[in-house]
């Protein structure tokens, strides 16, 4: 096929790029800051023996895991305010909707970190008279918070990539950004050549982060 490529698009639009990775970045942040505050808590309920916690959880857990992502967008967004006359702008429903999401996961790594820790850890805690509050926040998490980090990363790099999914909601993040910019300058195969290279920048060095971290960490055992 012989085709003429003009990257020097791409740098004359440059700012467009910029605007999408904001927003990317400002989705990103608040999806990640919504699934980790959610995350402890629905963590410590899945693992509870009280059968009134841990079914909520598993629920809620099982629910946003077993579901595509783009549903429970396009749910939040379209069926909540009917349901509640709740009206979110499209930018706040797909960081709210992909902080709910990623909770579930933020919840099974925070359970399975805490599961981690040898049952002596918390036998020790309990000896001294601590609470189980008291064990968590002083002994055991501490511990687990290392072994977490990890898959925390991967999962950070998971949800820079479905910010993607906000395009169907005309948010103005940067694959949005980038086909608006095709249907503009109708040269979809620069366009979308650099939004594969700005994401491969963007999440490479932090998949690889979290690769070193694992390997740092089973040297340390």
């Amino acid at each position: 096929m012989d085709y003429t490529w003009h990257f020097q698009i791409v740098w004359d639009y440059r700012m467009v790029f910029v605007r999408g990775a904001l927003v990317t970045a400002q989705i990103t942040f608040w999806a990640t800051l919504i699934g980790l505050v959610l995350g402890l808590p629905l963590g410590l309920m899945r693992r509870s023996q009280v059968l009134v916690l841990r079914a909520p959880a598993a629920t809620i857990v099982e629910l946003f895991r077993s579901t595509p992502a783009l549903v429970q967008l396009v749910w939040i967004y379209y069926s909540l305010p009917i349901l509640t006359g709740l009206q979110m702008s499209n930018t706040v429903s797909v960081s709210v909707g992909l902080g709910l999401h990623a909770s579930a996961y933020f919840a099974e790594i925070f359970r399975a970190g805490i599961n981690s820790i040898s049952r002596g850890q918390w036998d020790a805690a309990y000896a001294t008279g601590m609470t189980y509050a008291q064990a968590m926040r002083r002994i055991i998490l501490p511990q687990a918070i290392r072994r977490m980090v990890p898959p925390f990363i991967n999962e950070f790099a998971s949800l820079i990539k479905l910010t993607t999914l906000g395009s169907a909601l005309a948010v103005y993040e940067l694959l949005h950004e980038s086909e608006n910019l095709i249907n503009s300058t109708y040269r979809p195969l620069e366009i979308y050549t650099v939004l594969a290279l700005a994401f491969a920048v963007l999440i490479f060095p932090i998949i690889y982060a979290s690769q070193l971290l694992e390997r740092s960490w089973k040297v340390r055992q």
